[in-house]
């Protein structure tokens, strides 16, 4: 199982004031970050050897306890169509929990001991998890690497208090497509824990389109896939960060 707990450099620099010099994104930067995003995970430290991506079709169900219906079926729809469309992956939302491979629980901050015994074993201690996690998603694949299952858990009353529901709910139904990790070196980020952002960067999707190139498999070793991943820069040409510069490089709060 795998754990998702809730700066690209640019080529040019910063100028003062928070100012964007330049938005490109250097190939050896994206190479980088993808190595730190897929393959390394916060909770444990540990360095993945093997590429784990899906291979099944997703399907994600939504169980909210807590939270507009309406609202929150509303973003992570919004969020399902923009996942689809820069990965080509088949991605859905589903009505019927056994029809889904993926569960999006809602629930308050206080009733969250009862998520833990729904979806997980006795010896997980969800509280333990909280303490230092606004939202959190976990992952399971099997002995080809492919990922088959996950949860994702976000208290909605904590969530929105901070103004962070959204960038919960895009930052932990992408994490758990095979990017498990969050670093404070690579800005700009959804997967930096101290970034401003909600929505995922335009570095975000390269990496996702990464990712999810037919020619990355499941089970690759990881220095086979870096190389690869540098071959489909290479083919892909410049990269700029249109992101940058809504972001921009100002101070970041905690998320």
């Amino acid at each position: 199982m795998v754990w998702a707990l809730a700066p690209v450099l640019l080529a040019s620099g910063i100028v003062g004031g928070g100012h964007v010099q330049s938005t490109e994104l250097s190939h050896e930067r994206l190479l980088r970050n993808f190595d730190i995003i897929v393959f390394r995970n916060e909770f444990d430290g540990r360095v993945d050897e093997r590429l784990r991506k899906w291979v099944e079709p997703v399907r994600i169900y939504l169980d909210i306890r807590a939270g507009d219906p309406e609202i929150l079926g509303r973003i992570v729809e919004a969020h399902v169509r923009d996942l689809t469309e820069i990965t080509g992956y088949d991605i859905a939302t589903v009505g019927d929990r056994e029809a889904a491979n993926v569960t999006v629980v809602f629930e308050r901050d206080s009733r969250l001991d009862r998520v833990g015994s729904d979806y997980f074993s006795t010896e997980f201690d969800i509280r333990m998890v909280m303490r230092t996690n606004l939202c959190f998603g976990r992952y399971h694949s099997n002995v080809a690497y492919e990922i088959f299952k996950a949860v994702i858990v976000i208290p909605t009353d904590r969530a929105m208090s901070r103004g962070k529901l959204p960038a919960c709910i895009v930052e932990e139904t992408t994490q758990i497509l095979g990017l498990p990790n969050d670093s404070e070196e690579v800005f700009p980020s959804i997967f930096n824990d101290r970034s401003i952002d909600d929505e995922l960067t335009e570095q975000d999707r390269v990496l996702l389109r990464l990712l999810y190139d037919p020619r990355l498999r499941p089970g690759m070793p990881r220095e086979q896939v870096l190389r690869r991943v540098g071959e489909i820069l290479e083919e892909i040409g410049p990269v700029s960060d249109v992101s940058a510069v809504r972001s921009g490089a100002g101070s970041q709060g905690p998320r």
